[in-house]
């Protein structure tokens, strides 16, 4: 870190929480200290309120979205990752949340619990404290160990770091490249043609690969 940004560098006491500008904020939100929103991700409380906790994170293109019957909660410390999709659910503290995994409306999940990449959790599922769960839909395969909170503390970790940076830069009016807004749909289509005709629908793996595949990935170190 360069002495010009130090001067930036936010006070002890400070525990704003940062939402980047292309985050996308609506209605009635909450959003606790320290709490941090990454580019693009969307989050929507028109019928009812989303309310983040302290320290929590939201990742980039997560989408976040209260319904008429069930508000949204997020605990303290816990982890959205890319892409996620959470509808009127309740998330406990220090939970990791998937890339593009589904949490449907009423469901409610523990603290301390992990929910795989690409997992849909149906309504009304509850997942206990300290539980992994995988598949379409949702089971739990296994408890969460010392080791995967410990990873995903670092996590937490790093990301908070980030977001210490991105308030600097911010102060001083300039972002990292990384960080840069999504592109606009138009933009998108210039760069890759999408044809529809093309898209191979994919088959839905078996509980079985899905456990196989999961136990593969955790001895890689690309669980989350």
């Amino acid at each position: 870190m360069t002495e010009e940004l130090e001067k930036f560098l936010p006070g002890e006491e400070d525990d704003t929480p940062f939402m980047d500008p292309a985050a996308k904020v609506m209605g009635d939100v909450e959003i606790g200290g320290n709490a941090l929103l990454f580019p693009g991700c969307v989050i929507e409380a028109d019928d009812s309120e989303v309310d983040i906790a302290e320290e929590s994170i939201i990742m980039n293109r997560a989408s976040l979205r209260s319904t008429k019957d069930n508000p949204v909660s997020i605990g303290k410390n816990t982890v959205i990752s890319h892409g996620a999709r959470l509808e009127g659910c309740i998330i406990g503290e220090d939970t990791l949340i998937g890339m593009d995994s589904v949490v449907m409306d009423g469901a409610e999940i523990g603290d301390k619990a992990i929910i795989g990449t690409d997992t849909i959790v149906p309504e009304n599922m509850q997942i206990p404290d300290r539980k992994v769960a995988v598949g379409k839909p949702a089971e739990i395969i296994e408890d969460v160990s010392k080791e995967d909170l410990e990873k995903i503390d670092q996590i937490r970790t790093t990301l908070h770091e980030k977001r210490t940076e991105l308030r600097m830069i911010w102060e001083r009016g300039e972002r990292f490249d990384v960080f840069e807004a999504p592109k606009r749909p138009d933009d998108i289509l210039e760069d890759k043609e999408i044809e529809g005709k093309d898209m191979e629908r994919q088959e839905v793996p078996s509980l079985e690969e899905l456990k196989d595949k999961f136990k593969e990935l955790k001895k890689n170190n690309q669980t989350f």
